[in-house]
C-alpha cells in the first residue's frame, strides 16, 4: 500500500508539473515581446512647432483658407472645416497637404492597401521625408503582411519611422494568434487621419486603398472625410501621440525582419520611376492644379468643433468614461429634438439603440438612416444582425434605406481623365457604403465609427462633432434628393410584411417582396447567422 501510495503521490506530482509546464507555454505564446521602442529613447529628435511663424505655416496651406481671420478664430477656440465627399478632392487634399508639410506629418490608418494608391502616398511621404520633414506612420496590423518590405525599406530613412499597431505574434502563421490570442486580435485601431505640422489634419472613413478614391477594377466604396484646421487639431495630434507611444505601436523594424542591403536606396530608385511613369506623372502633376479648380469659391466654415478619439485602453479592455469615443460624442451631442439622420455602412442599433430611435421618432423627430442592402454589404455576416431591428425601426416611422449595389456613374471617373485607364462599366457602378457620418439637429459627426457594437465597444475610433446648423440642412438636403435613387427604402405593405421600393429617375418605381437582387440561400444563411450569439463582435 505505501508502495502504490509513493506512485500515486509521482504520478499526481507528474502531472501538477507538466500542467504547469503548458500553462507556461501557453502564456508565453500568449504574450507579444517587450515593445522596444518603450526601453530606449528614440534616436530621432524631438520636434517642437511652437516657435514656428503662424504666417509662415499658413503660406503652405492657404487653399481654401482666409489667411487674415485664422488668427482670430482660433484665439475664439474655433475650428474650420471642409466636408470631402468627392473622392479626387479627398485625395488631393491628402497629397496637397504632405506636399506642403515642412516640419512633421501624422498618419494612421486602418488598412494601408498594396495597390496604386496606397504606394503613391507612401512615394509622397517618402519625397517629404527626403526635404526633411519627420514622417510618423501607423498602421493596424490587421492590414496584412504584403507591405512589409516596402515598409521596412522606408524605415530604414532618418526621417521616416513606422510602428505596427497591435501586431499579431506569428504576423506569418495568424491562425496561431487566432487560436491563442483571439481576444486581444479581436481589437483593432479603426483610426483614420492624418496631420500636417500641426496645423491641417483629415480623418473620415476612407481607408488608403483604390476603392476608397473611384480607382478599383473590383468597385468603389461611397465615403466621406472631413479637412479641418483650428482648435480641434490640437485635440486630434493628442490622440495620435496617446497611440504612437502606446506599448500596443510596434516599430516595424523590431516586427519585420531587416530589409537586404541598399533596400530603401532600391525603394528610393522604384517611387522615383513610379512618379515619372506618364500615366502617374500627368495626374500628379494637376492635383495643385485641380484642388484649387475645385476649392474656388469655397472657405472653410468656422464653428464649434471638437476631435474625439478613443484612449488605446479600449484595444486593452480597460478603457472607461471618457476613454471611449462614444461617452465623448453623448457628451457633446443631445437628444435630437427634431431630426436624426444616420448613414453607417455597418448599422447594427442592437435592442438599446433600436428602442431610442423607436421612441424618438413616435415622438415626432424626422429621422432617416442609410445602410448596406445586403448585396452591397462587404461584411455580409452584419446584415444578419441589422436585419433583425428593421421592422420596429419602420413601424415607428423611421425613413429605412439600404444602398444599391450598382449606382450608375454617367461621367468617367477622376482616375480615368487623369490616367487615360478605363475601369469597366460594371467594375465603375459596382458600389458599397462605406461612410460614417450622422446629424443630431444642428450638430454632425463625421469620422470612422459605425454604428455597431463593435466601434461602440471593441475597435479604437476618431472623428470630427462639428456644430453648424449649415451642414446639418445641406447633409439634410443632400439625402432626400440622392436617397429615393441611390437606395431601397425599407416600408411596410397592407399586409405588415416589409417591401422594398425601388424608385428610377423616370419617374417609375418598382417594389420588390424579398430583399432585392438575392437568392433564397443567400437569405437563409443570414437567418441562420442572425441566430449565432455573436452580435457584440459586429
Amino acid at each position: 500500500m505505501q508502495g502504490q501510495a509513493q506512485v500515486f503521490s509521482l504520478t499526481h506530482h507528474l502531472r501538477l508539473l507538466w500542467m504547469m509546464f503548458l500553462s507556461c507555454i501557453c502564456l508565453t505564446a500568449c504574450q507579444l515581446p517587450k515593445n522596444q521602442a518603450l526601453s530606449s529613447e528614440e534616436s530621432r529628435p524631438k520636434l517642437s512647432l511652437s516657435k514656428q511663424s503662424t504666417a509662415e505655416v499658413l503660406q503652405n496651406y492657404n487653399v481654401w483658407l482666409d489667411a487674415d481671420n485664422y488668427q482670430n478664430n482660433v484665439a475664439q477656440g474655433l475650428t474650420g472645416y471642409y466636408a470631402l465627399d468627392n473622392s479626387f478632392l479627398s485625395l488631393a487634399s491628402r497629397i496637397h497637404m504632405i506636399r506642403h508639410a515642412k516640419y512633421q506629418i501624422d498618419v494612421q490608418y486602418y488598412i494601408w492597401a498594396d495597390d496604386e494608391i496606397g504606394h503613391i502616398l507612401l512615394a509622397e511621404l517618402l519625397n517629404a521625408a527626403e526635404r526633411g520633414v519627420q514622417v510618423r506612420l501607423i498602421i493596424d496590423d490587421q492590414n496584412g503582411t504584403d507591405l512589409d518590405q516596402t515598409l521596412i525599406a522606408l524605415s530604414q530613412h532618418p526621417n521616416f519611422q513606422i510602428k505596427l499597431y497591435n501586431p499579431y505574434k506569428y504576423r506569418y502563421f495568424r491562425v496561431a494568434d487566432y487560436l491563442l490570442r483571439a481576444k486581444q486580435i479581436n481589437r483593432r485601431m479603426h483610426n483614420k487621419l492624418l496631420i500636417a505640422d500641426g496645423f491641417v489634419a483629415l480623418t473620415g472613413g476612407r481607408n488608403v486603398s483604390n476603392e476608397y478614391f473611384e480607382a478599383s477594377q473590383d468597385f468603389q466604396f461611397s465615403d466621406m472625410d472631413v479637412m479641418f484646421v483650428g482648435t480641434a487639431v490640437a485635440q486630434a495630434s493628442q490622440v495620435f501621440a496617446n497611440f504612437w507611444t502606446d506599448e500596443l505601436s510596434y516599430p516595424v523594424t523590431q516586427m519585420i525582419e531587416k530589409p537586404a542591403d541598399h533596400a530603401l536606396e532600391t525603394q528610393r530608385k522604384h517611387y522615383q520611376e513610379f512618379l515619372s511613369e506618364q500615366r502617374s506623372s500627368a495626374r500628379l502633376q494637376k492635383v495643385e492644379e485641380m484642388i484649387r479648380e475645385y476649392g474656388q469659391g469655397r472657405q472653410y466654415e468656422w464653428t464649434e468643433a471638437h476631435f474625439v478619439g478613443d484612449n488605446p485602453s479600449k484595444t486593452k479592455g480597460n478603457g472607461k468614461d471618457d476613454d471611449l469615443i462614444a461617452n465623448q460624442i453623448s457628451h457633446l451631442i443631445a437628444t435630437p429634438a427634431q431630426r436624426i439622420s444616420i448613414v453607417s455602412a455597418y448599422f447594427v442599433p442592437q435592442k438599446a439603440g433600436t428602442a431610442n430611435l423607436t421612441a424618438q421618432s413616435i415622438a415626432g423627430v424626422k429621422s432617416t438612416i442609410l445602410t448596406n442592402s445586403l448585396v452591397a454589404n462587404d461584411v455580409a455576416m452584419v446584415h444578419a444582425f441589422y436585419q433583425k431591428y428593421r421592422r420596429d425601426l419602420v413601424e415607428s416611422g423611421v425613413k429605412l434605406y439600404e444602398f444599391k449595389p450598382y449606382i450608375h456613374r454617367k461621367e468617367k471617373s477622376w482616375y480615368e481623365v487623369l490616367t487615360g485607364n478605363v475601369l469597366p462599366a460594371k467594375s465603375r457602378d459596382r458600389s458599397s457604403l462605406h461612410a460614417k457620418f450622422f446629424l443630431s439637429d444642428d450638430q454632425v459627426f463625421i469620422g470612422s465609427f459605425n454604428c455597431d457594437p463593435r466601434s461602440m465597444n471593441l475597435n479604437t475610433e476618431v472623428g470630427l462633432v462639428i456644430r453648424s446648423p449649415s451642414l446639418a440642412n445641406a447633409i439634410e438636403t443632400q439625402l432626400e434628393q440622392y436617397l429615393p435613387y441611390i437606395a431601397y427604402q425599407v416600408q411596410l405593405d397592407n399586409q405588415g410584411q416589409l417591401i422594398w421600393l425601388e424608385r428610377f429617375e423616370n419617374g417609375q418605381s418598382k417594389t420588390h417582396h424579398q430583399e432585392p437582387q438575392t437568392t433564397a440561400f443567400q437569405r437563409g444563411l443570414v437567418k441562420i447567422i442572425s441566430w449565432l450569439p455573436i452580435e457584440s463582435m459586429m
